[in-house]
């Protein structure tokens, strides 16, 4: 009996949770990104904006130096043809 009790009662806990709680985060959480999205697209229009027709804009990327990979760091393997 005691474990039937118990066992509804983690029921009823999970139901509640599943029904009410967990979907207020998720609205929540889906309107925080929202909002990020929307004010990260309004930085871009408004930085398109200023910008003269016909204008040139480049943006440098600094890239890490030792990520390169040149031609002359490639390690060279000695093989042999098997007949």
């Amino acid at each position: 009996m005691r474990l039937i009790l118990i066992v509804l009662l983690i029921y009823a806990v999970f139901s509640f949770i599943m029904r009410y709680v967990v979907p207020n985060m998720m609205r929540k959480y889906v309107n925080d990104f929202q909002k990020q999205f929307t004010g990260q697209n309004q930085n871009s229009q408004q930085e398109q904006k200023i910008k003269k027709e016909g204008e040139v804009s480049i943006t440098y990327v600094e890239k890490d130096k030792n990520k390169t990979n040149n031609a002359d760091d490639a390690d060279y393997v000695d093989y042999e043809e098997i007949k």
